[in-house]
């Protein structure tokens, strides 16, 4: 490797709002099947240590037969994705796929990415309880 070789590119994006409150990262293992998630998706945990994407609804399915019964599993707001992560399409896959969260931080509100049938202001409260906080940034358009 030569001294000032460019190993990777860094684009800026305005998912962090401020490097004032603490960043901690944690990894966590996302179900496969769920396509691309994108870098800001917010990442919700169940019991079994699995990762979701916020909004996703999660179910088990108990017995058999006609005494089968479905109840969606308990979810618990466990981060923001530092980077795109591809979970592939196959739902059927048993290994989950390795991602990084931050777990605590000041994010842009409109930045943090949910499931299309939920809303990031549906997490706001239970994201706050674990010091991820969200704020709103002014975009400012460069002048020619």
């Amino acid at each position: 490797m030569k001294m000032y070789e460019q190993i990777g590119e860094f684009t800026p994006d305005s998912l962090m709002v401020s490097p004032d409150f603490p960043i901690l990262k944690a990894g966590i293992g996302l179900k496969p099947g769920y396509g691309v998630l994108k870098r800001g998706s917010l990442i919700v945990k169940a019991a079994d240590g699995s990762g979701y994407l916020a909004g996703t609804e999660v179910t088990v399915t108990t017995g058999e037969g006609e005494s089968a019964k479905t109840e969606a599993i308990e979810l618990s707001v466990f981060g923001i994705l530092t980077d795109d992560t591809d979970t592939g399409t196959d739902q059927a896959e048993t290994d989950n796929i390795p991602a990084t969260v931050y777990q605590t931080g000041e994010f842009n509100r409109e930045a943090v990415k949910v499931a299309s049938s939920a809303t990031v202001g549906a997490f706001e409260d239970e994201m706050k309880k674990i010091s991820i906080f969200l704020r709103s940034v002014q975009n400012y358009e460069k002048g020619e």
